[in-house]
């Protein structure tokens, strides 16, 4: 009984669905030097990288990204996410990943914190 109570608290929120972005924001909140990039997965299973790119930016500051369309970004993409790199450390994914929805007027708006190495995280939070 107790398994069957734990897989099922483990099964997606079902109706549950992407936030709708046309743009993404990352406030860097960490012990860095930030920079991203945008990702987005492709209907072959594929992540692909934008080659926009954010610059870097000190701490307690944000960059929002261009409207994805127009940045590369198709309009089928599955997932969409930023991929950040705190200088002289690590890189990763957005954790939670938004939906490209052109003219959503929306932006995705995710935290970059932690250290270069220790709990380095970005995100999503509104």
């Amino acid at each position: 009984l107790f398994s069957i109570r734990f897989l099922r608290a483990r099964e997606p929120m079902k109706g549950t669905k992407m936030q709708q972005v046309d743009k993404i924001s990352v406030s860097n909140m960490g012990g860095y030097v930030f920079g991203f990039s945008i990702q987005w997965l492709s209907q072959d299973g594929t992540w692909n990288t934008t080659e926009w790119h954010s610059g870097n930016y000190p701490i307690d500051q944000s960059r929002t990204s261009p409207e994805l369309g127009s940045i590369g970004v198709p309009a089928d993409a599955l997932a969409v996410t930023p991929y950040g790199h705190a200088v002289a450390g690590t890189s990763g994914q957005g954790h939670a990943f938004v939906q490209y929805k052109a003219g959503a007027n929306s932006v995705g708006t995710y935290n970059a914190t932690g250290t270069t190495f220790i709990n380095f995280a970005i995100t999503l939070v509104g």
